[in-house]
C-alpha cells in the first residue's frame, strides 16, 4: 500500500515515541490538576443535583426524565467509543494506531453509567398493565436484567482496557520512579516482559473482547431504548427504535472521539500523533452515519405518519411537531443537515477543524435529542394507556436537572483524565508496530510511504 505524502517528515523511531509518550505521561503539573479540580467541582455539583432529586423521591417519575437523558447521552457518546477500537481493530486499519487508545480510555465511564443506572431503575413504575419486552418474566425484570446487561458493558470495555494496556503499562513501570503511582501501575502490568506467548495472548483477548464489546453494546441501546422510552410511551410502535439507538451510538462515538482528538491536538501538544489524517479518515465513517441517522429516523416516522391511528398522530404532535418541536429540529439540524452540507466538501474533511467542529454540533444534538426521548417519556403519567390521552407540554430542565447533565458530563471527562495517568493516553507499542511497518521511498520522483500489511 503506497500513500502519497504532500509533507513527508522523517519517521520517528518507537524509542522516540515512547519517550515523548512517558515524558507527557509522567507530567502531574498545575495545569493538569487545575482541569482535575475544575471538574471535580463540577461533577460535585452533579451530585448536589442528583441529591436533591433523591430527597423528592420517585413518587414523581417526571423529575427523573433528565437523570435518563444524560445517562443516555452517556452511553450513546463515551461508552460507545471503545467501538471505534474494537471495530477498526478488526478491519486492520492502519491509521487507527495513535487513537485506539483515546477510546478504550473511555470504557471507565461505564462505572459512571452503572451507577447512574441504579435511581433510573427505581424510577420506573411496575410491569404490571404497561407495554413491555419482558411479558411477565419472574426473574427479576426489568432492573435485575438491565444491571447485568449495563455491567457486562462496562466489565468487557475495562477487560478490553487492561489487556490492550499490558506493554504500555509494564512500560510505565520500568519509566516511573518508586511511588505510590509506579506500584499501582507495576501490579497492574502483571508482570509483562513481552515474550511471544504473551503477545500471542494479548491479540486473542483483544479480539474476544473487542467481538464482546461490539455484541454488548447493541444489547445496551436496546434495553435503554425499550425500559426507558418504549415501555413508557402509550401507544408507541417503533420495531426499529433499538437499532436506530445504535446508530446514534455510532454516530456519538465518531464525533466524541473527533473532538477529544482535538482538544488532545490542540490544548495537549499531541500534534505528531493526531494528523489530518486521522480526522479525515474518520470524517468519512462521521458523514455515512449522519445520513443513517436521518434514514432510520424517517423510516420510523413513516410508520405513523402513514398509520394515522389517533394515538400515532398524537405521538407524532407530542415528539415532533408540537411539544418537543424545538429539540427535534435542533437534533435534524445537528446530527444531519450540518453533517450532510459540510462533510461532502473535501477541504472540510481533510482538515481538523472541519471535522471537529461539525462533530462538536453532532454531541450538542444528540444530548437534545436524547432529551427529545426520554423526558418525553418519563413525562407521561399513566404509561399503562393505549393511546395518549392528549398532548402533554414539553418539560423543561430545572436547576437540579442542568447540575445533574454537567455534573455527568464533567464526570466522564475527569474519569478519563484521570485513567489517562495509569494507562498512557498514546498507545505506545501499536504506534511502534505501525512505524515498524512504514518505509518512505522514492515513486515517480516524489516521496510516498509505504505500509506493509499487518497481520
Amino acid at each position: 500500500m503506497a500513500e502519497a505524502a504532500h509533507e513527508m517528515r522523517p519517521i520517528p523511531t518507537h524509542q522516540e515515541v515512547a519517550l515523548d509518550v512517558l515524558a507527557r505521561f509522567q507530567d502531574l503539573g498545575a495545569r493538569y490538576w487545575g482541569w482535575v479540580t475544575v471538574l471535580g467541582f463540577l461533577f460535585v455539583l452533579g451530585i448536589v443535583g442528583f441529591v436533591i432529586r433523591l430527597s423528592a423521591g420517585f413518587d414523581d417519575r417526571s423529575i427523573w426524565g433528565y437523570h435518563v437523558a444524560t445517562m443516555s447521552f452517556i452511553v450513546t457518546t463515551f461508552l460507545a467509543m471503545p467501538m471505534i477500537s474494537a471495530g477498526l481493530r478488526l478491519t486492520k486499519a492502519n491509521w487507527r494506531r495513535p487513537l485506539t487508545r483515546v477510546t478504550e480510555n473511555m470504557s471507565i465511564t461505564g462505572l459512571l453509567v452503572v451507577l447512574m443506572l441504579l435511581p433510573a431503575l427505581a424510577a420506573l413504575p411496575p410491569l404490571e398493565g404497561r407495554r413491555n419486552i419482558w411479558f411477565d418474566f419472574p426473574l427479576g425484570a426489568p432492573g435485575v436484567w438491565n444491571v447485568l446487561g449495563f455491567g457486562n458493558l462496562a466489565l468487557m470495555g475495562l477487560a478490553l482496557l487492561w489487556v490492550l494496556a499490558l506493554p504500555d503499562l509494564a512500560a510505565a513501570r520500568d519509566h516511573l520512579p518508586p511511588s505510590a503511582r509506579q506500584r499501582f501501575i507495576a501490579w497492574a502490568s502483571l508482570g509483562w516482559v513481552g515474550h511471544l506467548r504473551q503477545w500471542r495472548v494479548l491479540y486473542a483477548a483483544s479480539l474476544v473482547f473487542g467481538g464482546g464489546y461490539l455484541i454488548a453494546y447493541p444489547l445496551v441501546q436496546s434495553l435503554l431504548f425499550a425500559d426507558f422510552h418504549a415501555g413508557l410511551m402509550p401507544g408507541l410502535k417503533d420495531a426499529i427504535g433499538p437499532a436506530r439507538a445504535v446508530v446514534h451510538g455510532v454516530q456519538g462515538a465518531l464525533a466524541m472521539t473527533i473532538v477529544v482528538m482535538y482538544v488532545m491536538r490542540r490544548l495537549g501538544g499531541y500534534e505528531r500523533y493526531f494528523s489530518v489524517e486521522q480526522f479525515w479518515a474518520l470524517s468519512k465513517p462521521l458523514l455515512a452515519f449522519s445520513l443513517f441517522w436521518f434514514y432510520f429516523w424517517w423510516a420510523s416516522f413513516l410508520t405513523f405518519w402513514y398509520g394515522r391511528l389517533p394515538g400515532e398522530t398524537d405521538l407524532i404532535r407530542f415528539l415532533v411537531l408540537n411539544s418537543y418541536l424545538g429539540p427535534f429540529i435542533v437534533s435534524l439540524v445537528l446530527n444531519f443537515i450540518v453533517p450532510l452540507v459540510a462533510l461532502i466538501w473535501s477541504p472540510v474533511r481533510r482538515s481538523a477543524w472541519g471535522p471537529a467542529f461539525v462533530s462538536a454540533g453532532i454531541l450538542v444534538g444528540t444530548f437534545v435529542n436524547e432529551v427529545r426521548i426520554y423526558v418525553s417519556a418519563f413525562s407521561i403519567e399513566d404509561p399503562t394507556l393505549h393511546a395518549l390521552d392528549g398532548i402533554p407540554p414539553g418539560q423543561w430542565p430545572e436547576a437540579p436537572d442542568v447540575l445533574i447533565a454537567i455534573g455527568g458530563i464533567a464526570g466522564c471527562v475527569l474519569l478519563f483524565m484521570l485513567v489517562s495517568k495509569i494507562v498512557p493516553v498514546i498507545s505506545m507499542w501499536e504506534v511502534g508496530e505501525g512505524l515498524r511497518l512504514t518505509k518512505i521511498r522514492r515513486y515517480l520522483n516524489r516521496q510516498v510511504r509505504v505500509i506493509a500489511k499487518s497481520h
